[in-house]
């Protein structure tokens, strides 16, 4: 994931100051970001993928190809836990069997699901990989 970002905003021929400009933070998180020292929140992967006009998938490397999406979109806590409650419950899955595979309590998988906490970027990067299933559809970026 880290690599992507550092090929895009090279590939855009920006500067680290410039992209942490645009998205209104500093040049030593952006920088914590690109070198992988720093772990990017998921709102932020949204700002990215925004920036860049791309899909998340693409972004944290789910994505072969860079799809070029040009509807902004707004980051939606409320959303990602209705999408991950659908998920869920459309294939009969239990809090626990989830809570198991991703490596979580099935106390946090509740408190995700009804959006007490938003999950992190470690756990949905996990539950992308284990269910194969689009953070871009996940974070409602995409319809499900």
């Amino acid at each position: 994931m880290y690599e992507i970002l550092k090929d895009l905003r090279e590939y855009h021929d920006l500067t680290q100051q410039e992209v942490a400009d645009a998205l209104k933070i500093s040049r030593s998180t952006y920088a914590g970001y690109e070198s992988g020292k720093d772990v990017i929140p998921l709102k932020r992967l949204n700002d990215f993928a925004n920036f860049y006009h791309t899909t998340i998938d693409y972004l944290v490397g789910n994505s072969p190809t860079m799809e070029e999406v040009l509807i902004y979109h707004t980051f939606d806590r409320k959303q990602v836990a209705q999408n991950l409650k659908s998920f869920r419950e459309t294939r009969n899955i239990t809090q626990e069997e989830i809570a198991e595979k991703i490596k979580v309590s099935q106390s946090c998988i509740h408190k995700y699901e009804t959006n007490k906490i938003l999950i992190t970027t470690y756990y949905t990067l996990e539950f992308s990989k284990q269910y194969h299933y689009s953070l871009d559809e996940l974070l409602g970026r995409k319809n499900n």
